[in-house]
């Protein structure tokens, strides 16, 4: 971690106009790739970035964290542990088209959620902003999977955006640069909200049962052409 990596906390509102007028900056969406649900995690064993949950008497939650100027790092809103600005070589991201921000809602029960907002920041170490994602377009999940880490909502730049990011935040030492995440949620219900960033070959989807039994019954198919080859071999 940079020397100067010290927890802040930030008003909101300082860090949005922060977030939006950093110098530099190119804007590239978010997208969804995947809405796929994941295996299990846990927050010990992905690289979290960002952790948010709703206040008490409150459907709505949001947070980021970031570095600012001094290269020390911010947090705002509603965060909770497990919150951390990554640097891309930790994180084990090594090219933007590879870069994918997965979404994990803790709601009791598997309730709904709405995500509205989700900002992708890339820093230098000394703070200043190389890369931030533009305006997002909210996405609403009808259910989601109990447990945090169980439900993976996958993320990622479009091929002409993640072009953009390359330029600006993977050039020669782009290892010590630093994400960061600024995100917000409606809808829900008290659970936490994760956010961690990999890279895309570490994101393997969990088939769903439909898949599961579409692959047995190849399985299967495969087990009875096998043992009927074998029959007319003995024969």
């Amino acid at each position: 971690m940079h020397t100067n990596l010290m927890k802040k906390r930030w008003p909101l509102a300082a860090v949005t106009a922060a977030l939006l007028f950093g110098a530099g900056a190119a804007h590239a969406q978010l997208v969804l790739v995947s809405p796929e649900d994941f295996g299990g995690t846990g927050l010990g064993s992905v690289n979290t970035v960002l952790t948010i949950t709703s206040p008490a008497n409150s459907t709505f939650e949001s947070g980021a964290v970031g570095i600012d100027a001094t290269g020390a790092q911010f947090v705002t809103g509603d965060t909770q542990a497990q919150t951390m600005a990554r640097t891309l070589g930790s994180l084990g991201v090594t090219s933007a088209a590879d870069l994918r921000v997965v979404f994990n809602a803790s709601e009791p029960a598997g309730g709904a959620i709405t995500l509205d907002d989700l900002v992708l920041n890339i820093y230098s170490a000394n703070g200043s902003v190389l890369f931030t994602s533009a305006a997002f377009t909210p996405v609403s999940f009808a259910s989601t999977s109990t447990g945090t880490g169980n439900s993976g909502f996958v993320f990622g730049l479009t091929s002409s955006d993640a072009a953009s990011a390359q330029n600006l935040a993977f050039g020669s030492g782009f290892e010590g640069n630093y994400v960061g995440l600024s995100a917000a949620a409606s809808d829900a219900t008290g659970g936490l909200e994760t956010f961690y960033v990999a890279n895309t070959a570490n994101v393997t989807p969990v088939p769903e049962p439909g898949t599961y039994a579409m692959l047995l019954a190849g399985l299967g198919v495969m087990g009875f052409v096998a043992r009927r080859s074998a029959r007319k071999t003995e024969a």
